[in-house]
C-alpha cells in the first residue's frame, strides 16, 4: 500500500511549530500564541510518535534507533525553551536594535529589543517551514491520485485554526502609543505563516474534491492486521 502521510510534511510542521514556540517566546507576542504553540509542539510529538510507531511495528527492532534519535531531536528546543527565560535581577534589558528605519525611529514605532530581533527571525523561519510542510503532502496526493488515509478533519481543523489564530492578532489593539503598522511589523511572520498555510490547505482540500473516488482496494486495506 502507498504511503498516504508524507514524512517531511509531519517533519516540516514539527519543525514550523518548535520555532514558532521560540520565536513567539523571544519576540514577546501574544500569550495566547505561545501557549498554542505548545500545544501544537505536543500534538505533533504525538502525531510523529504514532507514524514511526505503525511504520516500523513490524519491522527489526534496529529501525526503532533512529526513531529515538529524530524525537529526541526535535524536542529538543522544546525541553530547552523554559530555560532561556530562567534569569535573577541580571543585567538590565538589552537595549533596542539599531538598525534600518524600517523598523526605528518613526513616533509610534515600537523599536526591537535584540532578543526580540532573534525571535522575529526565528519565527520567520516557522513560517517558511509552516509553508514548505505542505508542499510535500500536495505532491504525494498528486502523485497517488488519492486521498485515502489521510483525515480531512486534520486539515479542516487547521485551516479553522489558521483563520482565528490570523484574525486574533490582526483584531488586537496595538499598545498604547503604537502604530498599526508597528503592530503589524512585529507580528508579520506569525501572520505570514497562519495565513499562508491557510492557501495551501485549501489546496490540499481541492485535492480531497478532486480524489474523493479515486481510492483503490489495496489503499483501504488497514495498515496492520485487525
Amino acid at each position: 500500500m502507498d504511503q498516504a502521510l508524507s514524512l517531511w510534511f509531519l517533519l516540516g510542521w514539527i519543525g514550523g511549530d518548535s520555532c514558532n514556540l521560540i520565536g513567539s517566546f523571544l519576540a514577546d507576542q501574544l500569550p495566547l500564541q505561545t501557549y498554542t504553540a505548545v500545544y501544537y509542539v505536543s500534538a505533533d510529538l504525538v502525531m510523529l510518535t504514532l507514524y514511526f510507531y505503525y511504520k516500523f511495528k513490524k519491522r527489526p527492532p534496529r529501525c526503532f534507533v533512529p526513531k529515538n534519535s529524530v524525537l529526541f531531536f526535535l524536542k529538543g528546543p522544546v525541553f530547552f525553551v523554559p530555560l532561556l527565560n530562567i534569569s535573577g535581577p541580571g543585567p538590565p534589558r538589552p537595549e533596542f536594535f539599531q538598525g534600518g528605519t524600517l523598523l526605528f525611529g518613526d513616533p509610534g514605532k515600537k523599536p526591537f529589543t535584540r532578543q526580540e530581533v532573534v525571535g522575529f527571525v526565528i519565527g520567520s523561519v516557522s513560517s517558511v517551514l509552516y509553508l514548505l510542510s505542505r508542499l510535500p503532502q500536495i505532491r504525494t496526493n498528486f502523485l497517488r491520485k488519492s486521498t485515502e488515509g489521510i483525515s480531512y478533519s486534520l486539515f479542516a481543523l487547521v485551516m479553522l485554526g489558521n483563520t482565528l489564530y490570523g484574525t486574533s492578532v490582526l483584531l488586537k489593539n496595538p499598545e498604547v502609543g503604537q502604530s498599526e503598522g508597528s503592530y503589524l511589523l512585529h507580528h508579520l511572520p506569525w501572520l505570514v505563516g497562519s495565513l499562508g498555510v491557510l492557501l495551501l490547505d485549501t489546496v490540499i482540500s481541492v485535492q480531497f474534491l478532486l480524489y474523493r473516488n479515486t481510492a483503490t482496494a489495496a489503499e483501504r486495506e488497514p495498515l496492520l492486521p485487525s
